[in-house]
């Protein structure tokens, strides 16, 4: 039975508030456009062995396929230049927030549908009632604004969004189900749960456990079990070929390496991220390490198997095969003092409007509210359950917004009122919407004009120098697929996935290498000529004549470039004077285009300050009089007045031979007055009226 619109105001309400959605996913793809972090490169380089038919690469036991295939689809498609590369991902992001704008819609239907079934003759006890439509719609696409513009963003290169949809359809369909218990819904709730592995590992326990429940719920119905097992087996028929490809892959039975990993990572025994070498004792025996090829500085090399612009990111479960997690209470207590009061600021302090207007609802609605909750356990329990997965580990909002906005949901269509309460509930409904709406549209404006604070990596940060990088170094010759070393970490250097130039070795961070002593430095260029890399990149130092011979600025960006063969070149001699090499090198400073430039600029300088000096050398206001009056104390050894508490001494005494007086604009009609703010100045010279 579907519930009946009781007027039209919902169905203008909700495309109002559809229209209102659509755009502000628009205006925030936009703002963002030129971010991405760590994480979004991996994606795009799966995406990129996808679309390329590279089998082996399209798919690790790290990163969840589907969106990057979609991003490999996209990027294979339209073929962007490396300015467009990254805004075409973000139009992909676009996309998805679209289609978790459906999902979401859907399951809200869902919801006010069975709302409006316990209402309905003769299920109805009593005069109680649900949130009206248009109070489910205001209250739910205001959660839905806030976990998918605020707690998930559209400026990342991520799948929560995706993983988002992915939940509102698993519950959309089992709600769905429970409606009309026909063999093909089932069969599309195991089609939901199978998409949501793909989309994320994370999603393949939660799938289980969702079948458990919705199984659970209503097992007394005669066809409930059969068509639970529907579901259940087309559940399985969608993930087995992941699994199988995963599996064969590791030469073990696994749905993914991310959670053993990340326990390891973040818990015990708390390896380093990249560079795990086995070293630690209980951290098991590393398979596949990194390649240390010098020891100080440390020089990593990593040119194969894995394909992509950063290998160690690109597939770490390939990287940290062998490692070993181990259970410790008081390891995981200490992470559980941290991940536990971060979840709670998600659903409370993060939103206190939003957690007031539902504890309000709920005491309106007295016992008859904790029954919609029990009616509707096994969405809750689902939520639930995403939140607590990753207690044990780690804690990012990002992950944790469909599981959000999966259980305010719940919690708003458990709500019933009865007549003496309804009234209060729309001004709380009214409430809630107004401050939650101004409060994205504020997020909003300090989005678009850059005062989101990035420090605390909830703001977007532009990768526009790295695109500028890319095509400079492109017009530079180097041509995709060349392989090159870094000077510090490889996860950031965004520039290099879009030149298509694969990272293979890496060392210190450049201020450590920069204050390195030469023969270190040569030392390290030896190092990554082993490598077969073309080019060494690096930030530039922070003083220009510290770059040696061979090292190329690379325009516009703060970064510099080396090609391999040009690092043994002589440098300057530690003794006497610089060899012939340094000499030539010296030159070409004092005559380069920028050394000349900068000589330029600071003539025009000077140039200017005596201008403007001269052309202002009869303007003064009230300020200056008082600092010569001072000075003019000073100068014939007044001490009394030479010093106040007011005017700082400096000012006046470095002129003392000067007086001025300044009258009313009506007062005064000398050629030599100049109009400052209402005033007319005139200066006379001191010794001049003696």
């Amino acid at each position: 039975m579907t519930q009946k619109r009781p007027s039209s105001l919902p169905t203008s309400l909700e495309r109002g508030l559809l229209l209102t959605s659509v755009v502000l996913g628009a205006v925030h793809a936009w703002a963002g456009r030129y971010s991405v972090i760590s994480d979004s490169i991996s994606y795009l380089d799966v995406g990129d062995s996808f679309f390329r038919r590279d089998w082996a690469h399209a798919v690790n036991a790290w990163w969840s396929p589907l969106y990057s295939w979609a991003l490999g689809i996209a990027n294979g498609t339209v073929r962007p230049s490396p300015r467009w590369e990254f805004p075409l991902a973000h139009l992909v992001n676009f996309a998805i927030y679209v289609a978790a704008l459906l999902a979401f819609r859907f399951l809200l239907h869902e919801l006010i549908a069975l709302t409006g079934e316990r209402t309905s003759p003769p299920l109805a006890q009593d005069d109680s009632a649900p949130l009206p439509a248009w109070a489910m719609l205001l209250l739910g696409y205001s959660v839905f604004w806030w976990t998918t513009l605020e707690v998930q963003t559209l400026y990342l290169v991520t799948p929560d969004l995706a993983v988002l949809a992915c939940v509102c359809l698993i519950a959309a369909t089992l709600l769905r189900v429970r409606r009309d218990q026909t063999p093909w819904r089932f069969a599309a709730f195991g089609l939901a749960l199978g998409l949501g592995y793909w989309t994320k590992t994370v999603l393949f326990p939660l799938g289980v456990f969702t079948l458990a429940a919705a199984f659970l719920w209503k097992r007394s119905g005669p066809s409930w079990g059969r068509g639970i097992a529907v579901a259940g087996l087309v559940f399985l028929c969608v993930s087995a070929p992941l699994v199988l490809l995963l599996s064969h892959q590791k030469g073990r039975f696994t749905l993914g390496d991310s959670g053993r990993i990340n326990y390891a990572w973040w818990v015990n025994p708390k390896t380093p991220l990249m560079g795990w070498q086995g070293d630690k004792p209980g951290s098991g025996h590393a398979v596949h390490p990194l390649r240390q090829i010098l020891q100080r500085p440390p020089v990593l090399e990593f040119d194969g198997p894995v394909a992509g612009t950063y290998p160690p990111w690109t597939d770490p479960s390939y990287w940290n095969e062998g490692l070993q997690w181990h259970f410790s209470l008081k390891s995981q207590l200490r992470v559980l003092v941290i991940t536990v009061p971060n979840e709670i600021h998600l659903l409370a302090r993060a939103r206190p409007d939003l957690l007031a207007g539902v504890i309000v609802l709920a005491l309106l609605g007295g016992p008859l509210w904790w029954m919609g909750v029990r009616e509707l356990w096994p969405l809750a329990a689902m939520s639930l359950v995403g939140l607590g997965v990753y207690l044990p580990i780690l804690e990012i909002d990002r992950y944790l917004g469909g599981f959000a906005l999966l259980l305010y949901l719940v919690l708003l269509a458990a709500v019933r009122l009865r007549p003496e309460g309804r009234r209060a509930a729309a001004c709380v409904t009214a409430a809630v919407f107004a401050t939650m709406t101004l409060a994205i549209i504020d997020y909003t404006g300090r989005l678009v004009t850059h005062h989101v604070p990035t420090f605390q990596g909830i703001g977007p940060t532009s990768a526009m120098q790295d695109v500028l990088a890319a095509e400079q170094l492109g017009a530079m010759g180097a041509r995709p697929g060349t392989k090159i070393a870094i000077v510090g970490a490889g996860d950031t250097a965004f520039w290099a996935h879009l030149a298509k130039l694969r990272i293979v070795a890496e060392t210190i961070g450049p201020d450590e290498f920069w204050a390195a002593p030469e023969e270190t430095r040569q030392n390290v260029y030896s190092a990554f000529a082993r490598t077969e890399a073309k080019l060494v990149v690096s930030k530039c130092p922070l003083y220009p004549p510290e770059i040696l011979a061979g090292w190329r600025r690379v325009d516009g960006t703060p970064y510099c470039m080396l090609p391999l063969p040009f690092a043994h070149q002589s440098a300057p001699s530690r003794e006497g004077r610089p060899g012939p090499d340094c000499e030539r090198l010296m030159l070409r400073n004092r005559l380069s285009p920028t050394t000349l430039l900068d000589r330029g600029l600071r003539l025009a300088t000077v140039v200017l300050g005596a201008v403007h000096a001269w052309v202002g050398r009869f303007a003064m206001n009230h300020d200056g009089m008082s600092y010569l009056d001072v000075g003019s104390s000073f100068s014939r050894r007044d001490w009394a007045n030479a010093v106040n508490a007011y005017w700082s001494p400096a000012g006046g005494h470095a002129h003392p031979n000067a007086a001025c007086r300044v009258f009313p604009s009506y007062r005064y009609s000398s050629k030599a007055g100049q109009t400052r703010g209402g005033q007319m100045i005139g200066i006379t010279s001191r010794r001049f009226r003696r």
